[in-house]
């Protein structure tokens, strides 16, 4: 069979993604480079499989795509966008716009079925293809179709406006294919410090540089225990991940500014993602409306969504939810209570005092009780 990379395009934008081009499978040095020039930051990736619903990220092995398929000889890299519909505003600032859009979700939605049409017709040309398994922003700067910001995003040569509300998806194939141009370049202007001086946590410390141990997103979902003391204020209403330093970019306001059609779906389900609802739901709802969408976070570890949604609370500020934090003081989990308590002490107020001094008194879990204490003594 004739292998055709027009046709191959053709139909890469026919089932619905953005852009798509070729680059070769050869190694990715800087990428490993930056891996060990800072391994302390990524340590994180080894056991991931035992704190989240993702594998190991063994994240140096990514440097060399033939690690995963010892046969391959070029990357077909497509892109993705989220940019084409308006979001609901009670999940902006709160849940990441690329996992509302269900880029990364166990359901069946139209990503995930453009990504599996166009493996299997890619394998339909005689083609042995695996999805996934390598660096993803620089394999898109390699094929052509996107290039980098400073907060380290990938931003879109022609398509989403130039925007970074996109996503590339490496395809690694067998076989020896034209690649594209090379747009391994940085778009930024040379001054703008916008997304650094954005970033709360300090995260982005630098151009092209992120620690993910201080990342907002990271900790709502990779973090497994305690968000520590000093990171809470700084994560806002954030419960599963953070757009700030794509929503404050220059090159990102005229597609945040652009009016679009809502989203049915998605404006439906967001009552289902509310704070209080986060906070105080059962197991049952916790399996059957959030998880199947936003599954980094495991099903046994309900916890953390609540433990994200007593910081959301207490950042937001409202003593109207003091008497649901009042009652959430109740949880069985140590950790939810940990975080509750401190959302009382951030709200602070005569109510909020006396739901603490209530609970301290008959605290059994040691951590708590230092919470507690932590947080009546800064009201």
């Amino acid at each position: 069979m004739k292998f055709s990379i027009s046709r191959l395009k053709e139909k890469a934008l026919e089932l619905g993604f953005l852009a798509v081009g070729i680059g070769s499978a050869e190694p990715f040095p800087l990428y490993r480079r930056e891996l060990r020039s800072r391994p302390e930051m990524y340590e994180w990736g080894r056991d991931l499989a035992e704190r989240t619903s993702l594998r190991n990220l063994h994240l140096e092995r990514f440097a060399d795509p033939q690690e995963f398929l010892s046969e391959a000889r070029s990357i077909i890299v497509v892109v993705d966008g989220y940019a084409e519909t308006a979001f609901p505003p009670s999940l902006v600032g709160r849940i990441g716009r690329c996992y509302q859009k269900g880029l990364f979700s166990r359901i069946d939605t139209a990503a995930k079925r453009r990504r599996k049409e166009f493996r299997k017709f890619l394998q339909g040309q005689g083609l042995k293809v695996l999805y996934g398994p390598a660096p993803a922003r620089l394999a898109g700067s390699r094929a052509g179709v996107t290039h980098f910001g400073k907060n380290a995003f990938a931003y879109a040569n022609e398509v989403a406006g130039q925007s970074s509300w996109i996503v590339n998806e490496p395809y690694l194939v067998d076989q020896e294919l034209s690649p594209d141009t090379s747009t391994f370049y940085l778009g930024c202007p040379e001054g703008c410090r916008i997304c650094l001086e954005a970033c709360p946590t300090g995260a982005l410390y630098e151009p092209l540089r992120m620690d993910p141990r201080r990342c907002i997103a990271f900790h709502t979902y990779f973090n497994d225990g305690e968000i520590p003391r000093d990171l809470r204020p700084k994560m806002g209403t954030w419960v599963y991940g953070c757009d700030i330093c794509q929503e404050v970019c220059p090159r990102n306001q005229k597609w945040l500014e652009e009016e679009k059609p809502p989203d049915p779906e998605l404006f439906r389900r967001a009552e289902d993602w509310a704070l209080a609802r986060l906070l105080t739901m059962t197991q049952e709802y916790y399996e059957s409306r959030v998880w199947p969408f936003l599954f980094y976070i495991r099903r046994e570890n309900r916890k953390l969504w609540q433990r994200n949604a007593a910081v959301a609370l207490g950042n937001e500020g409202s003593p109207d939810t003091i008497p649901l934090l009042h009652s959430a003081l109740e949880d069985p989990e140590p950790l939810v209570r940990c975080h509750v308590a401190w959302a009382l002490g951030r709200i602070g107020g005569a109510k909020a005092r006396k739901a603490l001094e209530a609970q301290l008194r008959k605290e059994g879990e040691k951590n708590v009780r230092e919470e507690i204490r932590w947080a009546l003594e800064r009201m």
